[in-house]
């Protein structure tokens, strides 16, 4: 068998069930969790809310335009279930001195991990033709899925994040948009304010 030949086996063997296993197990997780992982998710939301105001008092922040929740694949290698939260004035990436927190995902991402940790022992059956930099490809490329049960919880916590004080006090640009994504990639916006 072949290197190539082994990775098709591999990946038509085990990796797309495997893959399909743990993503339901996140789903599980943030569908009987849901309620308690927005408290979380809205905790974050209210911390950065409050770095912002500290910020825009101390006239270091001007309105905020965008506050991006982004999933980094360098942490996701490294086993950090952080997703970074960064809040931007209307120049959005342009703008030099954004304000940053995290939030912990690791309630997605360790299924993640636990995927990666069997694909690597199902691996050795190949006798070296699967090798860790397959391994850590396929955890890339399945972490879009883990990713969208992120999305998702922000969708259901914005309804009752946008009330907090906290995010009420800050000053805001018209249209301020809330995302979900990828660090400087894709992301979703799970909550626009109203232009006003």
């Amino acid at each position: 068998m072949t290197r190539q030949e082994a990775l098709k086996h591999f990946w038509e063997t085990y990796v797309k069930d495997k893959q399909k296993e743990y993503i339901e197990k996140a789903e599980d997780e943030y569908h009987s969790r849901k309620d308690e992982l927005a408290k979380d998710f809205i905790e974050s939301f209210r911390r950065i809310c409050l770095d912002i105001k500290e910020m825009q008092s101390a006239g270091k922040k001007a309105k905020i335009g965008y506050i991006n929740y982004s999933m980094r694949r360098t942490y996701l290698l490294d086993r950090k279930h952080e997703h970074v939260v960064e809040a931007f004035d209307k120049d959005w990436y342009f703008d030099t001195y954004p304000c940053r927190g995290t939030y912990d995902s690791g309630w997605a991402f360790k299924y993640l991990d636990k995927l990666e940790d069997e694909l690597e022992q199902l691996g050795k059956k190949y006798m070296g033709k699967i090798i860790k930099p397959d391994i850590e490809r396929i955890k890339l490329e399945a972490a879009g899925a883990f990713n969208r049960l992120v999305v998702d919880m922000a969708s259901y916590a914005m309804p009752e994040a946008i009330r907090l004080k906290e995010y009420r006090d800050m000053a805001c640009e018209p249209g301020l948009e809330v995302r979900v994504g990828e660090h400087k990639g894709i992301s979703e916006v799970v909550y626009s304010q109203e232009s006003v």
